[in-house]
């Protein structure tokens, strides 16, 4: 642990430097790089004092310029962290208070040492050139902040800062503010001290040295750190894309709440170690967790030596449930049976390095609520309500609310809302489908199109209200061109009112349980005058507060779904009105006189803008479909591993020794581990987009629909994501025969979503044929302007090489693409237009937008660092990556051979391939199950026990509290 600037002293450090050589060489070692700097900001060196004769103290650096003291804290605390180092206590995360974000980020490797000191010391002068100070009260955050309130208008300058422990709270603030205070807490028998610090921190009032740090920051070179930081400010662990110079600067405006935050980034520590010269946060630590063993060496004079004793893994313990009480960890893998039970593969501690969705949730959120959201969602099967009535998921998607930011927030964080998407499909499908319509789509359009300001009272914000997306309409629902929704303007009321046509205009959404205020995002044709301004979206009172239809709204009875158990409903509007400031007019007005003016440059302009929310969705659903292949992946495996074949061929012997089925359940895993690289790289297409500020993608014409016109690449990671993960699940589903067909074993559910999501969020068909339609005009541009594409000679001959199927993808792609110019462009020059022209052609764009799609995921898949995507180790990955590739190019052999970009013999050697790959793999499964699932945390089945089974009754039968029955005794009727 980094400590903040609040408890640094030199006395102890002076005396243990003598009796502890490690330190003193890494003292003398940091302070030779970090002095280097100390001249640029006329500061004196501080390596030379610490080893003066004469005795040194904080007091004596304060008298010195600004930065000094930051200077001496910095480098003792990096030292401190090396020497520890040095002596075998390696850490395996760190963790930073305040300050402690500059040593930190230094000691993981994102800046050098003299750069490291050079944050040091202008982070001094930017807080000594404000002034104020901060006090150390002697209670809690609830206590302070009263105090703050009932203290007077003098205080109204004083904010909470830092909440140490539950009786230990810092305030800062301005120095006649801090006066004020210090006296009513004394009043009140509160203790209260002032901190020797010349300065305020974590207060509102620095916004501008807060900004002046950043632009600092952002003059350096800031990597990525090489080892996991978690920044107690910010709440979370910092990533490859975190924005360092803006974390940095956090620290001077913004509080932290230590307690709050504290076991997401301890979790499951050893032993806890305070980098500083003093034991303040050390003592915090005790107080908050007294089971966990921490250690101030320098302030408690016991110097650590060796590596800690590690505490059993998560992934790893005897227990499914965490002993804080909190979401259950997933079991020990079991022994895969004589075919899969050796590992040559990572040891038990990488084992430990597995993606599970709750550890990955618990490094995006304060601990106490990624504890209290994997609870909820541990909690998923209890009660079944009519159709009519059934409210559970949104009212389950309101506690899980109350865990997370606001909805903007959530929003504005890919990887939290990836992470959230990924929890809640492992957990149950519909209440993904109901955080995707309220979070992604509902509020997603509020953040997108400048409407936040609609939701009054932030019911949505928090959840209270259940938001939807309204877009798709029942009698054309796969399109979404022509929608035909009303929003007719009223230039004398200025408000709006909803109409719907006809019947087939009636909107499709999950909105027919009645008892819950909803609210909706209309996608509705704007209208006035003679005016038709394209599609905009409205923010609209599908139901009063009481839950009832509002003024204007039909909704029909339930339609039952049962790929996804929603209460799915039509809705009809007949004069609902709609204020003017539920409009989201993304810039667009009306004026006086009724008139629109709108910047979108046309109505499929403003028909992608509209509906460029879709972009979260895709750039997000990839992450739950991984996530529930690498679930059902590996429970597949094990329950197949421990399986036994009764076939006369090999009575007895394992059952994975049979290629077929080592080619589905192994090939599996290969697949759930390349859909995972592809939900970064969506994730990393939205980051790009929402960077550069735009959400509008290429200008592209809209021929069947407007999705790929909204980003292409975007909707290709879509289509793939969901059509692999349907094909992956059905397949798995079968080769656990009968017990795949068991609801409990997930399956069904997880197959069923996937398949809704081939029409849902935009059609793939569509979507494929918009893509191989606007490649193949790219082609045939290309062939007018230049040279046609090279041919496939300089492919790859290793099929078992992960870089052969992106080469062969590729390929295939380009010979596709010109072959379907050079068939339009004669279709055109017969004169055939529109219809006539691409109708025979369809089955051949839709080919390409596939084969298009696939090659963008192979080159996520092989172009990945071994990880899945936040880092995490994958065992063999690009043995996994080719693998991946060897099953497509046998789905493909059709195209392949009939392009003549592979040979008959090639193609007929794919299976041996494929074979050879298992066979590479086998030793090492145990570890690349661990590490490819993500959700046993929170949706573990009888698949994933020793016995299915035996476990199967027990998980059939929950007793009223959730809890499983016990299997002999209670879940059998017997004569």
């Amino acid at each position: 642990m980094f400590p903040g600037q609040g408890d640094f002293g030199l006395t102890a450090l002076l005396r243990t430097l003598p009796r502890t050589g490690s330190l003193a060489h890494a003292v003398a070692e940091v302070f030779e790089e970090a002095d280097v700097v100390a001249p640029e900001f006329d500061v004196p060196p501080i390596g030379p004092r610490l080893a003066g004769s004469s005795p040194l103290s904080v007091g004596a650096l304060a008298a010195d310029p600004p930065g000094t003291v930051q200077l001496a804290l910095f480098g003792v605390s990096l030292a401190v962290h090396r020497a520890l180092e040095a002596d075998g206590c390696r850490a395996q995360r760190l963790l930073a208070v305040s300050f402690g974000e500059i040593p930190a980020l230094t000691a993981a490797g994102c800046c050098s040492t003299a750069d490291g000191a050079r944050l040091a010391c202008r982070l001094g002068q930017l807080l000594t050139g404000h002034g104020g100070g901060m006090t150390l009260l002697g209670a809690g955050s609830s206590t302070a902040a009263r105090l703050l309130a009932e203290a007077g208008p003098g205080a109204r300058t004083v904010v909470v800062a830092c909440v140490n422990h539950s009786r230990e709270t810092v305030v800062s603030g301005p120095l006649d503010g801090l006066s004020v205070v210090e006296h009513s807490a004394t009043a009140r028998g509160i203790p209260a001290r002032r901190l020797r610090l010349p300065f305020m921190s974590h207060h509102p009032a620095l916004t501008r040295e807060a900004g002046a740090f950043a632009a600092f920051a952002r003059r350096l070179r800031l990597a990525p750190p090489r080892r996991p930081v978690y920044s107690v400010v910010s709440g979370r662990f910092h990533h490859a894309d975190s924005d360092l110079p803006g974390a940095l600067s956090a620290c001077l405006t913004r509080p932290f709440d230590l307690p709050a935050v504290l076991g997401a980034g301890l979790m499951d520590a050893s032993l806890i170690v305070e980098a500083g010269t003093g034991s303040t946060l050390t003592n915090s630590v005790r107080r908050i967790d007294p089971r966990q063993e921490a250690l101030a060496p320098i302030a408690d004079g016991r110097w650590p030596t060796g590596p800690p004793a590690l505490l059993p893994s998560p992934y790893s313990g005897p227990s499914p449930t965490a002993p804080d009480g909190g979401a259950p960890h997933p079991r020990p893998d079991r022994d895969g049976g004589a075919g899969a039970h050796m590992s040559a593969g990572p040891s038990a501690d990488d084992r430990a390095q597995a993606i599970d969705v709750l550890t990955r949730l618990s490094g995006l959120l304060p601990p106490r609520r990624a504890t209290e959201l994997g609870q909820l969602l541990a909690d998923h099967r209890a009660g079944h309500e009519a159709l009519r009535t059934d409210t559970r998921a949104h009212r389950r998607l309101t506690r899980l609310a109350a865990s997370l930011p606001p909805a903007a927030e959530v929003v504005a964080d890919p990887d939290l809302l990836a992470a959230l998407s990924e929890a809640t499909a492992l957990a149950d499908p519909s209440l993904y489908q109901t955080f995707l319509s309220h979070y992604v789509l509902c509020v997603g359009s509020l953040v997108l199109l400048g409407g936040e300001a609609a939701d009054r009272g932030g019911a949505l914000a928090h959840a209270r209200t259940k938001g939807s997306f309204m877009v798709t309409e029942i009698g054309d629902a796969g399109s979404h061109l022509e929608i035909r929704t009303e929003a007719r303007f009223d230039p004398v009321h200025r408000v709006f009112t909803l109409h719907t046509p006809d019947h087939r205009a009636a909107k499709f959404s999950s909105v027919a349980a009645f008892g819950l205020p909803q609210q909706a995002v209309v996608c509705a044709r704007l209208l006035t005058g003679s005016q038709d301004g394209g599609v905009f979206s409205f923010l609209v009172d599908i139901t009063g507060a009481d839950g009832r239809p509002a003024p204007g709204v039909s909704v029909s009875d339930p339609i039952p779904v049962d790929a996804l158990p929603l209460p799915y409903g039509l809705v009809r509007f007949h004069g609902a009105r709609v204020p003017y400031d539920r409009w989201l007019a993304d810039g667009a007005v009306i004026d006086p006189t009724g008139v629109l003016h709108d910047p979108r440059s046309s109505p499929d302009a403003r028909l992608r803008r509209t509906l460029s929310c879709g972009q979260g969705l895709w750039a997000t659903l990839p992450s739950a479909m991984a996530a529930l292949s690498g679930r059902s992946a590996a429970m597949a495996w094990r329950f197949n591993a421990g399986r036994r074949s009764h076939g006369r061929l090999a009575p007895g012997r394992p059952l994975l020794e049979y290629r077929t089925q080592q080619h589905a359940v192994v090939g599996a895993l290969a697949a759930a581990y390349s859909l995972r690289r592809t939900a970064r790289a969506s994730l990393a297409v939205w980051a790009g987009l929402r960077a550069a500020r735009t959400a509008d993608g290429p200008d592209t014409a809209m021929t069947f629909s407007p999705w790929a016109a909204v980003d292409r690449s975007l909707a290709l990671y879509k289509a793939h994501s969901t059509r692999t993960a349907a094909e992956v699940i059905d397949s798995l589903q079968h080769r656990c025969g009968v017990s795949g067909l068991f609801d409990h074993n997930r399956l069904p559910g997880y197959l069923g979503f996937a398949r809704a999501f081939d029409n849902a969020g935009g059609d793939n068909t569509l979507i494929l044929l918009d893509a191989g339609r606007a490649l193949a005009e790219e082609a045939g541009e290309q062939a007018r302007s230049g040279p046609p594409p090279a041919g496939p000679g300089g492919l790859p001959t290793d099929p078992t090489d992960p870089a052969w199927w992106p080469a062969v993808v590729t390929a295939l792609q380009d010979r596709l693409a010109a072959d379907l110019a050079a068939a339009s462009s004669a279709r055109a020059g017969a004169g055939h237009r529109d219809l006539e022209l691409w109708n025979p052609l369809l089955e051949d764009a839709l080919e390409l937008g596939d084969v298009q799609a696939r090659r963008l995921a192979a080159e996520a898949a092989a172009g990945g660092d071994g990880t899945d995507g936040p880092g995490r180790p994958v065992p063999q990955a690009a043995d996994l990556a080719a693998l991946d590739g060897l099953r497509q190019a046998r789905r493909l052999a059709g195209p392949l051979l009939a392009t003549g970009v592979l040979a008959p013999a090639t193609v007929r050697n794919l299976p041996a391939a494929m074979d050879a790959l298992c066979d590479r793999l086998r030793l090492a499964l145990p570890d690349i199950v661990a590490a490819l699932d993500p959700g046993a945390g929170i949706a573990r089945t009888p698949l994933d026990e020793p016995d299915p089974a035996t476990a199967l009754p027990t998980a059939a039968l929950p007793t009223a509290h959730g809890a499983a029955t016990d299997a002999d005794d209670r879940t059998w009727s017997t004569s």
